[in-house]
């Protein structure tokens, strides 16, 4: 079990499951509050880059925005001036993992729950449950991320053009 911002998590896949679905879910340059503001701030706290993306700044909020080049949704540090920046989850979860020895933490938490031969197929996502609504939660995911790499290859094809202009 880990706490972050005030959050009970039972594993890493469950925050990273989390900040995913935060991504995804929250409308656009709404502020974050309540506890989701309190896991962004803590994690944010451990990126590599923390301290350079503040500016001597203190954090107003976090958002979620779009990324000025790419044009995806990304997680955004909004300053008490204004300034804005995006920033990578992916780097303070896994900033705040090697920080607090929350793999190691998870790893003596006792023994692992078997998982069936689906919920393999999902490792690090989500549990799905049997039956038709287990079917229809997949099915969404399946949608969701189909929706996601669309734009991944968007983008991609718009750095890939920008690059063979210069």
């Amino acid at each position: 079990m880990f706490e972050i911002g005030g959050q009970t998590f039972a594993s890493i896949a469950d925050v990273r499951q989390h900040i995913h679905n935060l991504l995804t879910e929250t409308p656009l340059n709404e502020p974050l509050s309540g506890i989701d503001g309190e896991i962004m701030h803590e994690l944010f706290l451990h990126h590599p880059d923390a301290e350079e993306k503040l500016e001597g700044q203190e954090v107003d909020h976090f958002k979620v925005g779009l990324h000025p080049q790419a044009g995806a949704r990304a997680f955004c540090v909004v300053l008490s001036d204004g300034a804005e920046d995006t920033f990578s989850m992916k780097k303070c979860v896994s900033g705040w993992v090697r920080e607090t020895g929350a793999d190691q933490t998870q790893a003596k938490s006792g023994p692992s729950k078997k998982t069936t031969p689906q919920q393999n197929i999902n490792a690090g996502q989500a549990v799905y449950t049997p039956g038709i609504s287990g079917l229809l939660e997949r099915f969404q995911r399946v949608v969701a991320l189909h929706g996601e790499l669309g734009k991944e290859i968007e983008q991609i094809q718009k750095v890939l053009a920008d690059e063979s202009k210069g």
